[in-house]
């Protein structure tokens, strides 16, 4: 269990300020936790989480950062499927989250953002600093990567206001959602009592199911079809779930891809999981999708980007069925709705529900998929460097079962075929919106999941991305949430300088120059960064004998209860190039 702080005394339980209210508000809306970075706007609603409800339910997690806040709600939400609380001061606080809530929003997780302005009552402000943190439309910065936003103006309002922001962020298709409270209110005493509900009333509503007729004509597709291709994009963590898509994909002999920003959500070493996941469609999962005479997709990120190549791609002539309701959360601000898919069928219902019903509509015993899988191998290290199908054998040997652990992130290069997912918690993801710098705080929400759970948590990341974000470590030593980072530090952002690369072909220019901009020489320290906040540090590690023992420790003091980094160094030129080669098998 994280620790939490406990205040002295005991907790005031009479409800007696307008903070009382939605203090009381968050742990009736089964809130377990609360990550901020304290700020004056909500002092009156600090105050009644520590001295009104005694730190629990919600317990209060410090964090440097309100990126690092909304980033830990995300990483929890991914593990739970369920909303965890954030806070963020004022206008300026909100400004500070904005990237993470809009990593959260692309990666539709659930989570009650609480945030405040004000006095609202222009006669209560302080000179300057109350002004200039009081917005006229607060929730206006964000509202266009939210699903519901309120800024409630009396305690009766606060109690509807919640109600809302709790029912929509738990119901599908998830987004953040954001309440906004006045300092003048929370700090307010009351001048009458206030009726909490009754939440067995206020539920969130059932997901909605497809039509019976929808559910038939799948049915006719698949008994018509002899390459069935299912693609599954977002799926829950629920084992039943998990069950339901393996079914699916076993009773109709059909071949599945799956997404690496979606996490694990299918068995990745089943023979019909046809090849490794995949962050975007190149082409040989482009000529895979050609071969398939019917695509059924169950909220595929961008099902547009797979089944519409690029010019000179391979054309995909499949049927379509389209199962989603990602669309209602589409708006004319980002165009993360992706390209345009054809659909046959556009079902806008639950994929699990869908893949449940036709699990029970089709039955029939086991058939075999119709083609064989594409695995990528990965033979001995012949030239001594590090490479990331090392580290990932070395981490394997610290587990008797590797599928008791969670990997809540991994780098660019990761052998997913060297480390197959086979249940629910074996992966987590990417953190949506691409916001670099996400990856320490989502892995430490993740943890913090894992530790109520007693699972263990590993997070592979990049450099680039751990030192933008790092000092989100503070949170997981003080709060006591076991994790091992390692740290895939190619001292570059080596993904840029590949784009540099690119650049520099087309337009007949030396290719030499790409790491100029990129390159992060001299390198940091990166293990003295983070036993700076008191984590242990482990590295630089340059050789591959010195790479068990590192993995080893790191492990260990994991598993006390701790938390620690491994920084490897892996060249750049040898990122992403440590396989054999693609066989069938």
């Amino acid at each position: 269990m994280p620790y939490l702080d406990t205040p002295e005394g005991s907790p005031d339980d009479k409800i007696g300020w307008g903070s009382d209210v939605a203090a009381q508000m968050l742990r009736l809306s089964g809130i377990k936790y609360v990550s901020l970075n304290p700020g004056a706007s909500y002092r009156g609603l600090h105050d009644s989480i520590v001295n009104h409800l005694g730190n629990r339910d919600p317990g209060m997690l410090l964090c440097l950062h309100e990126d690092h806040a909304i980033g830990i709600a995300h990483g929890y939400a991914k593990a739970t499927d369920e909303p965890m609380g954030a806070i963020v001061h004022s206008n300026v606080g909100l400004m500070h989250g904005h990237m993470a809530i809009f990593n959260a929003y692309c990666d539709r997780v659930p989570m009650i953002i609480m945030g405040a302005t004000g006095p609202v009552d222009s006669h209560q402000r302080r000179p300057w600093i109350d002004w200039i943190h009081t917005s006229q439309d607060q929730a206006g910065i964000v509202r266009d990567i939210l699903k519901f936003d309120v800024q409630p103006s009396s305690p009766e309002a606060i109690v509807d206001g919640m109600l809302r922001a709790n029912i929509a962020t738990r119901t599908e298709p998830c987004a953040p959602v954001y309440i906004v409270l006045d300092a003048g209110l929370q700090e307010a005493s009351l001048e009458r009592p206030v009726k909490m509900p009754d939440m067995a009333r206020f539920k969130a509503p059932a997901s909605p199911r497809a039509h019976a007729d929808d559910i038939a004509k799948i049915v006719t597709m698949i008994k018509a079809a002899k390459r069935p291709m299912i693609l599954y994009g977002r799926g829950t963590r629920a084992q039943k779930d998990w069950d339901n898509r393996l079914k699916l994909a076993e009773s109709i002999g059909a071949c599945v891809m799956t997404d690496l920003k979606c996490g694990s959500v299918f068995p990745t070493d089943h023979p019909a999981h046809v090849i490794e996941p995949f962050n975007q469609p190149a082409k040989p999962q482009h000529d895979i999708l050609a071969e398939a005479d019917l695509i059924l997709a169950f909220e595929w990120v961008d099902l547009g980007g797979c089944v519409c190549p690029p010019m000179g791609g391979t054309n995909v002539n499949a049927k379509i069925v389209n199962v989603t309701m990602d669309h209602h959360l589409h708006n004319g601000a980002h165009t993360v709705y992706q390209l345009m898919s054809p659909a046959d069928l556009l079902i806008s219902a639950s994929s699990e529900a869908v893949v449940a019903d036709l699990v029970a509509a089709v039955g029939g015993a086991k058939q075999e998929p119709w083609r064989a899988p594409v695995r990528r191998t990965y033979g001995p290290n012949e030239n001594g460097k590090i490479r990331m199908a090392d580290v990932a054998n070395e981490l394997r040997k610290n587990f008797a079962n590797p599928d008791d652990m969670t990997l809540a992130a991994v780098a660019r290069g990761w052998p997913c075929d060297l480390w197959p997912f086979r249940n629910p918690d074996a992966y987590m993801g990417k953190d949506g919106g691409g916001g670099i710098g996400s990856g320490p705080s989502i892995s430490i929400g993740v943890a913090l999941a894992n530790a109520d759970r007693g699972k263990e948590t590993v997070a592979v990341l990049g450099d680039g991305d751990f030192l933008m974000g790092g000092h989100a470590v503070f949170t997981a030593v003080k709060h006591k949430i076991p994790i091992l980072f390692i740290i895939n530090n190619n001292q570059s952002y080596f993904n840029d300088e590949l784009h540099q690369e690119t650049v520099a072909k087309r337009r007949n220019r030396p290719v030499g120059n790409r790491w100029i901009g990129q390159a992060i020489t001299p390198g940091v320290e990166i293990a003295k960064f983070v036993e700076s906040q008191g984590a242990t540090g482990i590295g630089p590690v340059t050789s591959l004998a010195d790479l068990a023992v590192a993995i080893k420790k790191g492990v260990e003091i994991m598993r006390a209860g701790g938390v620690a980094l491994v920084d490897v160094h892996i060249p750049p030129a040898d990122r992403g190039t440590s396989s054999t080669g693609l066989r069938n098998t």
